[in-house]
């Protein structure tokens, strides 16, 4: 093991010798960049294809997206290395690989300077070293306890919260037993994870996971805790309080801007301020409630927690469609610029400028370049976009871009079949599925599976996909998409959110005018 640590640290450093190069600096300078807080992740495989589709995300971004997180990635043999810049404070590390039959994945806690070693063997990712046992916690954690994922809420929300706390006393637990087992006396790590799965727990308590997936996985719905208690509660014979729900938990446990460097931290504090710090009775994701919750984080954080959670607030309310109206397009404009002239320099400002992009299409006619669009139907005839359009005049229409190949895009065509027909009828709504798909073969069968979803009518394959005039203009970038069009065909949403949102999505649709 010594000759491979020795063999794999000469790599690094004609890697880094390399790198400063290109450069035109020296070596020196490598040095100096590793007191400032560069890491080195090592590996080996005895699965090569493992490292073709190698990669880290850092759970700890100061950014509203999850993005590849590693300055330099080099495979030589059977051996990878990967380096990491800049790295000013402890980040939870997401590691991940998968073959055609085995999915790797492990997460571990990186600090600056760190030089981690790990070795993919036998379908698993192990990692090695002065710190090994506090790298391979989370892997551990997982092995031996239940995982919240598995846990779904199931008509009773009482008895869906003691199984929450059931599997956060276990996690608990696990960590004490761990900790002592191994002797691990580091006060940073305990600290660490401590919060780590005190947060999570709030999280999984606001956030029941009622969506279920083909791996028997759910998935949480943000907006599931208040509708739930409403449809449960609503018959008045019996009370809830969301004080003994979440137990005595307040705003200034919230109050260390460290812990943004936890996930679990800026996952629960978003919903958290929505179902029980802000206490209004306005309607979700409306003008009034964005204000309302926005006062709540301008009052009660610094600056630092402040720049995090006003731009998350954001991110929702665009994500659920706000600005579907002209009021509202002009309104939420303002807010963005007013976040952007705070926090000029902040990653998240470059986050959610796009969403001005996305409010500009508001009412805004398609060019004809878009309507001219070729696609292909069912039985291999070629028409354009406008042509469609002509068929369904007077008709709000829901343009929904998905592929063969996109789980989540056949996930949501199957949901809400029953409300998507009532809104055909009620709403007076075309639904109108355009493909992605570069074989045409996929997408036909895909198709067929589908038809029983799908409207026959209105199935089209995108001629050129998203390289077409079509797919350039909407920036059809990923998918399920959805696009929302009023009766003269004028852009009433870019980024819709999904049908099965369909509180929301009625909402929208019934303030097209």
């Amino acid at each position: 093991m010594i000759k491979k640590i020795l063999s794999a640290i000469i790599i690094v450093v004609l890697f880094n010798c390399d790198h400063q190069k290109k450069d035109n600096t020296d070596c020196q300078k490598t040095k100096d960049n590793s007191k400032m807080g560069m890491a080195i992740i090592i590996g080996k495989t005895d699965n090569l294809r493992a490292f073709e589709f190698f990669n880290i995300v850092n759970k700890s971004s100061s950014s509203l997206k999850l993005k590849n997180y590693y300055t330099e990635i080099k495979i030589i043999g059977d051996s990878l290395i990967l380096k990491i810049d800049s790295i000013s404070e402890p980040q939870l590390i997401d590691m991940f690989s998968y073959t055609d039959s085995v999915m790797y994945a492990t997460k571990f806690i990186l600090k600056p300077s760190d030089t981690i070693i790990f070795e993919i063997k036998n379908k698993r990712i192990h990692i090695k070293g002065e710190k090994a046992n506090e790298h391979n916690f989370y892997s551990n954690l997982k092995d031996s306890t239940p995982n919240y994922m598995l846990n779904s809420y199931k008509g009773n929300i009482m008895e869906y919260k003691s199984r929450v706390d059931s599997i956060y006393n276990k996690k608990v637990d696990f960590f004490n037993r761990y900790i002592k087992r191994l002797n691990i006396t580091s006060k940073s790590f305990i600290k660490y994870i401590e919060s780590d799965l005190k947060y999570w727990h709030i999280f999984e308590l606001t956030n029941p996971r009622t969506k279920k997936t083909k791996n028997s996985i759910y998935l949480v719905d943000p907006d599931g805790l208040i509708p739930i208690i409403q449809k449960e509660y609503s018959t008045g014979e019996k009370l809830f309080s969301i004080k003994n729900y979440l137990g005595n938990i307040t705003v200034d446990d919230f109050k260390d801007e460290s812990h943004l460097n936890m996930l679990s931290y800026k996952a629960a504090l978003p919903t958290l301020i929505r179902c029980h710090f802000e206490t209004s009775d306005y309607p979700r994701y409306t003008k009034e409630k964005l204000l309302a919750e926005k006062a709540v984080i301008e009052y009660n954080f610094n600056e630092e927690i402040k720049e995090y959670t006003l731009a998350s607030l954001i991110a929702t309310y665009h994500d659920k469609g706000f600005g579907y109206s002209k009021e509202s397009a002009s309104f939420f404009k303002n807010i963005i610029n007013e976040y952007s002239k705070q926090y000029p320099d902040s990653q998240y400002t470059k986050d959610i400028q796009g969403f001005i992009d996305d409010i500009g299409y508001f009412e805004l006619k398609l060019p004809e370049s878009a309507l001219n669009t070729k696609l292909l139907n069912k039985y291999g005839d070629t028409l354009t976009l406008g042509e469609i359009f002509s068929g369904s005049n007077k008709r709000i229409k829901v343009i929904d871009f998905w592929a063969s190949w996109c789980p989540p895009c056949i996930d949501e065509i199957k949901k809400e079949k029953d409300f998507k027909d009532a809104l055909s009828i009620e709403g007076n709504v075309e639904w109108i599925y355009l493909s992605i798909d570069k074989d045409i073969e996929k997408w036909l069968k895909k198709s067929k599976e589908l038809e029983k979803f799908l409207n026959v009518k209105n199935q089209y394959l995108v001629l050129e996909g998203t390289n077409s005039k079509l797919g350039k203009f909407f920036k059809v970038n990923w998918i399920p998409r959805y696009v929302i069009l009023n009766k003269e065909n004028e852009i009433i949403l870019n980024n819709a959110p999904r049908p099965s949102d369909t509180q929301i999505f009625k909402q929208i649709i019934d303030n097209i005018k």
